[in-house]
């Protein structure tokens, strides 16, 4: 499968150079979250939020399309690219930037979400920008906190690389992004075809403290790659992305794996709080260790998330992959 996907990456980057040079035709219009933007030619200073949508963008081939960044001071490790592109990125002080600073780059686009750098708290909306003339696209995950969506799945995903291909004029680029993942995907579902059991599975964040941590309800990717990936996510009851819960809980309904990420804080630092943990020494993951490593790329919605679904199904069922 690492071959295949290795040979999948290399026919992408083929296509990059050629197909995206392909003309496009404007207006065109796209849909975000519950309303519809039109693009009358594709964004040449684009702002973009956080880690996973950075990753979707540089994987995407439009690094020369950003003017600023935000939400990844102090995680760039985590980025998947040419370290001279990485490290050229221009970065807000602030990990989530006022609105007044946005404007003060001048853009005319910006990619972020709901929860992911859009917040009516801050003033920083698709309204706002709107207002003065910058268009957004909304990740379409988010979409939850603000309405009712389509329930999740990977047309989620593909719909945030069609839209991005779409006002970005890189449709055929984005087109064979997608199919290169719909592949991937399909080959981890013929593997795990008739899999006996489907172990419970959280995703555990902020867990490196006696503080409520931060798991994953049915809307969230995580929860999706973890079903996609045949397990049982631990808070599928839960109708909504990422949630609050509590210590007690977690205990009660005693997931056998736990997914963890170094995003801010080392994977050690958290195993270390769990393992310590008295409340926690009979949950059946902790007990035996099991604990599966994924980037914020890999567990959020991106161009990653199809290595953080591999990465699941090879840790829980590792006999369909041998």
């Amino acid at each position: 499968m690492m071959r295949a996907h290795l040979l999948a990456l290399a026919a992408i980057g083929l296509l990059a150079g050629s197909l995206g040079a392909v003309a496009q035709t404007y207006p065109v219009e796209v849909e975000s979250c519950f309303d519809r933007v039109r693009f009358d030619g594709p964004p040449k200073r684009a702002l973009v939020n956080d880690t996973n949508m950075v990753q979707t963008i540089l994987d995407l081939g439009l690094a020369d399309r950003i003017v600023g960044v935000s939400g990844i001071r102090g995680v760039e490790r985590h980025l998947v690219g040419d370290p001279k592109v990485i490290a050229g990125l221009n970065q807000f002080i602030d990990r989530y930037p006022s609105l007044e600073a946005v404007l003060g780059l001048d853009p005319d686009f910006m990619f972020a979400g709901w929860s992911y750098g859009f917040r009516a708290s801050t003033g920083l909306t698709p309204a706002s920008l709107a207002t003065m003339g910058v268009k957004t696209y909304v990740l379409r995950e988010s979409c939850i906190r603000i309405g009712k969506r389509e329930p999740i799945g990977m047309e989620t995903l593909y719909a945030d690389i069609a839209a991005l291909g779409a006002l970005f004029g890189i449709r055929e680029r984005a087109e064979a992004v997608i199919a290169a993942q719909k592949a991937r995907v399909a080959a981890v579902a013929d593997r795990l075809q008739g899999v006996p059991s489907r172990p419970r599975v959280m995703y555990c964040d902020d867990c490196y403290s006696p503080s409520p941590p931060l798991s994953v309800g049915r809307e969230g990717m995580t929860a999706l790659i973890i079903r996609l990936g045949g397990g049982e996510s631990l808070f599928d009851d839960i109708a909504n992305s990422y949630v609050r819960v509590n210590w007690e809980e977690v205990a009660k309904r005693d997931p056998q794996w736990i997914i963890v990420n170094d995003h801010r804080v080392p994977i050690e630092q958290t195993i270390r709080h769990l393992l310590s943990d008295p409340q926690l020494s009979h949950v059946e993951a902790i007990r035996e260790r099991r604990f599966i490593p994924l980037t914020y790329a890999e567990q959020t919605p991106s161009t990653r998330s199809i290595d953080g679904l591999e990465k699941i199904a090879r840790a829980l069922h590792p006999d369909r992959f041998r």
